[in-house]
Protein backbone atom coordinates (compact mmCIF):
# COMPACT_ATOMS: atom_id res chain seq x y z
CA UNK A 1 0.00 0.00 0.00
CA UNK A 2 2.75 2.68 0.65
CA UNK A 3 4.57 2.25 -2.63
CA UNK A 4 1.28 3.03 -4.52
CA UNK A 5 0.50 5.94 -1.89
CA UNK A 6 4.22 7.00 -3.09
CA UNK A 7 3.69 6.31 -6.40
CA UNK A 8 0.54 8.24 -6.38
CA UNK A 9 2.09 11.13 -5.42
CA UNK A 10 4.93 11.05 -7.61
CA UNK A 11 2.46 11.06 -10.69
CA UNK A 12 0.07 14.13 -9.42
CA UNK A 13 3.63 15.99 -8.59
CA UNK A 14 4.57 15.47 -11.81
CA UNK A 15 1.14 16.44 -13.09
CA UNK A 16 1.26 19.60 -11.65
CA UNK A 17 4.78 20.44 -12.28
CA UNK A 18 4.35 19.80 -15.93
CA UNK A 19 0.95 21.58 -16.01
CA UNK A 20 3.15 24.78 -14.33
CA UNK A 21 5.51 24.93 -16.91
CA UNK A 22 2.73 24.48 -20.26
CA UNK A 23 1.25 27.33 -18.68
CA UNK A 24 4.50 29.37 -18.55
CA UNK A 25 4.96 28.47 -22.26
CA UNK A 26 2.09 29.21 -23.39
CA UNK A 27 2.42 32.67 -21.45
CA UNK A 28 5.84 32.96 -23.52
CA UNK A 29 3.82 31.66 -27.07
CA UNK A 30 0.98 34.54 -26.37
CA UNK A 31 3.55 37.74 -26.05
CA UNK A 32 5.73 36.78 -28.83
CA UNK A 33 2.68 36.43 -31.12
CA UNK A 34 1.21 39.56 -30.17
CA UNK A 35 4.28 41.48 -30.21
CA UNK A 36 5.01 39.60 -33.83
CA UNK A 37 1.24 41.42 -34.21
CA UNK A 38 2.18 44.72 -33.85
CA UNK A 39 5.26 44.71 -34.99
CA UNK A 40 3.99 43.76 -38.47
CA UNK A 41 0.76 46.26 -38.23
CA UNK A 42 3.26 48.90 -37.45
CA UNK A 43 1.07 49.72 -34.36
CA UNK A 44 2.23 52.31 -31.83
CA UNK A 45 2.39 49.57 -28.91
CA UNK A 46 5.57 47.58 -30.24
CA UNK A 47 7.91 49.22 -28.29
CA UNK A 48 5.92 49.13 -25.52
CA UNK A 49 5.93 45.05 -25.51
CA UNK A 50 9.19 45.25 -26.89
CA UNK A 51 10.07 47.06 -23.77
CA UNK A 52 7.85 44.74 -21.41
CA UNK A 53 9.82 41.72 -22.72
CA UNK A 54 13.23 42.83 -21.88
CA UNK A 55 12.84 44.57 -18.66
CA UNK A 56 13.70 41.92 -15.94
CA UNK A 57 10.89 40.80 -14.05
CA UNK A 58 10.88 40.83 -10.30
CA UNK A 59 11.57 37.77 -7.86
CA UNK A 60 7.83 36.89 -7.04
CA UNK A 61 7.80 36.64 -3.40
CA UNK A 62 4.18 37.34 -3.37
CA UNK A 63 2.19 34.89 -1.28
CA UNK A 64 5.00 32.94 0.21
CA UNK A 65 4.10 33.36 3.76
CA UNK A 66 0.88 32.26 3.20
CA UNK A 67 2.35 29.29 1.40
CA UNK A 68 4.65 29.05 4.13
CA UNK A 69 2.30 28.74 7.03
CA UNK A 70 0.39 26.67 5.12
CA UNK A 71 2.51 23.41 4.97
CA UNK A 72 3.84 24.24 8.42
CA UNK A 73 0.30 23.94 9.30
CA UNK A 74 0.15 20.69 7.24
CA UNK A 75 3.20 19.34 8.97
CA UNK A 76 1.96 19.54 12.55
CA UNK A 77 -1.04 18.65 11.55
CA UNK A 78 0.22 15.11 10.20
CA UNK A 79 2.59 14.87 13.67
CA UNK A 80 -0.46 15.53 15.72
CA UNK A 81 -2.36 12.91 14.11
CA UNK A 82 -0.01 10.84 14.86
CA UNK A 83 0.18 11.43 18.33
CA UNK A 84 -2.89 11.25 18.68
CA UNK A 85 -2.90 7.85 17.49
CA UNK A 86 -0.82 6.61 20.41
CA UNK A 87 1.18 4.12 18.91
CA UNK A 88 4.47 4.39 18.46
CA UNK A 89 5.40 3.44 15.37
CA UNK A 90 2.24 5.77 14.19
CA UNK A 91 3.63 8.65 15.57
CA UNK A 92 7.72 7.23 14.43
CA UNK A 93 5.95 7.27 10.66
CA UNK A 94 3.64 10.58 11.18
CA UNK A 95 6.99 12.64 12.12
CA UNK A 96 8.92 11.59 9.68
CA UNK A 97 6.01 12.49 6.69
CA UNK A 98 5.37 15.71 8.49
CA UNK A 99 9.34 16.24 8.12
CA UNK A 100 8.69 17.23 4.67
CA UNK A 101 6.06 19.98 4.90
CA UNK A 102 8.22 21.41 8.11
CA UNK A 103 11.30 21.92 6.01
CA UNK A 104 9.65 23.53 2.88
CA UNK A 105 7.10 26.08 4.82
CA UNK A 106 10.19 26.76 7.60
CA UNK A 107 12.58 27.46 4.21
CA UNK A 108 9.83 29.55 2.67
CA UNK A 109 9.27 31.16 5.86
CA UNK A 110 13.08 31.90 6.13
CA UNK A 111 13.71 33.21 2.59
CA UNK A 112 10.51 35.69 2.34
CA UNK A 113 11.74 37.12 6.09
CA UNK A 114 15.52 37.55 4.79
CA UNK A 115 14.02 38.97 1.33
CA UNK A 116 11.43 41.14 3.27
CA UNK A 117 14.58 42.68 5.48
CA UNK A 118 16.63 42.95 2.28
CA UNK A 119 14.01 45.08 0.56
CA UNK A 120 13.27 47.28 3.36
CA UNK A 121 17.48 48.33 3.76
CA UNK A 122 17.81 48.87 0.15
Amino acid sequence: MAGDVITMIAIMTAVVLMANQLGRVFRAMMMHRTVREAMTRDNGLAPQLLDRIDQEKAPAFFGEDRIAIVLLAIGFAILGFGILTGDAEDVRNAGGIALFPLFVGAALLGRYLVTRRSARDA
